[in-house]
């Protein structure tokens, strides 16, 4: 014989949809009768809630990453209105292969002999103003540390070429760079990346304190000059370099650096000229430091700028002898 249901009356259901809330208000008053008595502090009222309610406690919130920056770019007063807008269209480029044993980036030097701030530790005859001719006391020295990090700590096949451009005339390195960039492209066909690294200038005593401070360590700024090929006159060079690419793998690396350190980056130079840009559409001239950074700054702000190369490069691992992942 069926036996009918009964349905529990509204106010027992109420009341029990109730208790739990009750409880916690029971608990909660509790707590700060507990604080006004012992003179809880936040920490410790985190703990007596955590212990009287457990359960409702134990969800943690997840933290809030720190926003990485968006890169920004100091464009040149002559560039043109197209390339200002086309700026607003370029897409960050998440990856780039460099993998593979034959040789896939080329680090070379348009201007060999820009040197830094002279230290006890690193003393240099001069050359010129801020040069030298003495390779381990030059940018010569941030490239050769910038590619042996490369191709020791993240296993990417680079080339280091320490070629002076500079003789005869200064102003005409870019047309005997480009030979060297040609020639290295014709022997290995299979090099994709192009790094020019520089010094950059700065033109007061103030830039001496223009670094960083990271894992404890002086680092000097980096920032990457990218050409629309428009040239002086604005009539562009008969070859153009790939704008758009070029621009996009600047950022992309510049986004690595600010995940160290907001301000490791700086804003993207956008110029009027072509800088060799044009051989590869992944070109970087990175401008590691200035003449008020010391050699040493130059040299640990390499170590991040081959990090974040390699993380654009889906390469991921510590430097040796760092106790950071990047």
């Amino acid at each position: 014989m069926l036996q009918k249901r009964t349905r529990p009356q509204r106010g027992v259901r109420a009341k029990r949809s109730r208790a739990p809330l009750l409880l916690m208000l029971l608990c909660g008053c509790f707590l700060l009768l507990q604080g006004r008595l012992y003179g809880l502090t936040p920490s410790l009222y985190r703990g007596v809630l955590g212990a009287q309610l457990p359960l409702v406690y134990s969800v943690q919130p997840t933290p809030t990453p720190t926003p990485v920056p968006p890169v920004q770019a100091d464009i040149d007063e002559g560039v043109g209105e197209s390339f200002r807008m086309e700026l607003v269209r370029i897409q960050r480029r998440e990856h780039v292969d460099l993998s593979g044993e034959t040789p896939r980036i080329l680090v070379y030097h348009t201007h060999a002999t820009e040197a830094y701030s002279q230290t006890p530790a690193s003393m240099y005859e001069e050359s010129g103003a801020w040069r030298t001719a003495e390779a381990e006391k030059s940018v010569l020295a941030v490239g050769e540390r910038l590619a042996s990090q490369l191709r020791d700590v993240y296993g990417l096949s680079v080339i280091h070429d320490t070629t002076n451009h500079e003789p005869p005339k200064l102003a005409t390195s870019y047309s005997r760079s480009v030979e060297t960039m040609l020639a290295y492209q014709t022997q290995y066909p299979s090099i994709s990346m192009f790094i020019d690294v520089h010094r950059d200038a700065y033109g007061s005593d103030e830039g001496k304190t223009d670094y960083l401070i990271i894992d404890g360590k002086e680092v000097a700024r980096v920032m990457f000059v990218v050409g629309t090929g428009e040239g002086a006159t604005g009539s562009g060079f008969a070859q153009m370099p790939d704008f758009e690419s070029n621009y996009a793998l600047a950022a992309a690396v510049s986004e690595k650096l600010q995940g160290f350190d907001a301000r490791l980056a700086r804003d993207i130079r956008v110029k009027t000229g072509r800088y060799n840009q044009h051989v590869s559409d992944q070109c970087l001239l990175a401008e590691v430091g200035h003449n008020m950074n010391t050699l040493e700054q130059a040299l640990n702000a390499a170590d991040y700028l081959a990090a974040a190369i390699a993380d654009v490069a889906g390469v991921k691992k510590a430097p040796r002898g760092a106790d950071w992942v990047p």
